[in-house]
């Protein structure tokens, strides 16, 4: 089957995109020495954590206890911060798993005995992590199995990064003073990239988005229209409006998140549209000079992927533009 024949909206991948998105990642990450640990948090399906375990990955990286659950893998990073409930959970997952968490706290360190952990550093983003150094180190020696240090560094620029360096420099001394060996540094992520060796202690990095990639990836330019493995088939329902297009895929499909640095929820391959406006069940497609009719189909890729996915029950895959199958969303709702 053509997949301009599924039903709307549908998400659809690309295989060709995605595989070579994974081994380009891969290969760039051995080109950096650094261990690859990609997030699951783009995807959420355990068949392309494999995929990217078997292309060369050490581990996966999980936001939640819920999603670690579910997913593959013998090494796993649960990077959100936990909390009390959360400890039988990751407690039985350790039984038979590697299992590291991130923490940023001494009362949580305490009241996970045995488990691998890392401190989680705040070198800008303002989300979480410590503050100081001595901070670092108070944490630390709450822990029972100190592993190293996490640090997640968003969208920082080129001299918010070489602070970062700074920071991750005086924290590292200070854990050498008061007697650990840092094992690990984890951090990475897709936007930030380009810009691991400026911080060159890093051991580890975490990218998510690449996978996919996004329509705010294109607009910062990391990566081309090519390089988008997943789009959402859309029809249009209206045209009702001058200049304008209805399409069946709203908030309740893209999300709310915004392209980065353009006021825009999603990119029409080919096409002049731009859709600046959403509810929850409409796309408004402003048509930019150009037609549109009832009942055609039309790709859209998402500005934000992530979230996107997570609104979904499944993903249907192929090569040149034709359906092979689809994955079940495992991961998702696993937000516990």
């Amino acid at each position: 089957m053509n997949a301009t024949e599924l039903d709307t909206p549908a998400l659809y991948v690309d295989l060709d995109v995605l595989e070579r998105n994974i081994r380009t990642m891969q290969e760039r990450c051995n080109k950096l020495g650094v261990s690859l640990r990609p997030h699951i948090k783009t995807h959420k399906m355990p068949e392309i954590a494999r995929m990217q375990l078997a292309a060369g990955a050490i581990g996966l990286t999980m936001a939640k206890t819920g999603e670690a659950e579910v997913m593959p893998g013998d090494d796993i990073l649960i990077g959100y911060p936990l909390t009390a409930e959360k400890f039988p959970r990751v407690r039985e997952l350790a039984k038979t798993r590697r299992i590291t968490v991130a923490v940023d706290s001494v009362e949580i360190a305490r009241g996970l005995p045995g488990i691998n952990t890392l401190v989680e550093i705040d070198i800008g983003a303002g989300r979480c992590g410590v503050q100081t150094p001595a901070d670092a180190v108070a944490v630390a020696r709450a822990c029972t199995n100190f592993q190293g240090i996490f640090y997640y560094p968003a969208w920082l620029n080129e001299a918010e990064f070489q602070a970062a360096r700074r920071k991750i420099d005086a924290v590292l001394a200070a854990l050498k003073a008061a007697g650990f060996e840092v094992k690990i540094v984890s951090g990475g992520s897709t936007p930030g990239m380009d810009r691991t060796h400026l911080i060159p202690q890093t051991t580890e990095v975490r990218p998510g988005t690449y996978v996919f990639q996004d329509a705010t990836g294109v607009v910062q330019g990391l990566c081309t229209e090519a390089d988008c493995a997943l789009r959402m088939l859309v029809t249009v329902v209206s045209t009702s409006v001058p200049g304008q297009c209805i399409i069946d895929g709203g908030s309740k499909t893209f999300t709310y998140d915004a392209t980065k640095g353009a006021p825009n929820y999603g990119l029409f391959p080919g096409r002049t549209w731009t859709m600046p406006r959403m509810t929850e069940e409409h796309g408004h497609v402003a048509l930019n000079g150009s037609t549109a009719k009832v009942g055609e189909k039309v790709w859209v890729i998402p500005s934000h992927v992530c979230p996107a996915v997570n609104l979904q029950d499944e993903v249907w895959y192929g090569r040149n533009g034709m359906v092979e199958g689809k994955w079940t969303v495992a991961a998702r709702g696993r937000v516990r």
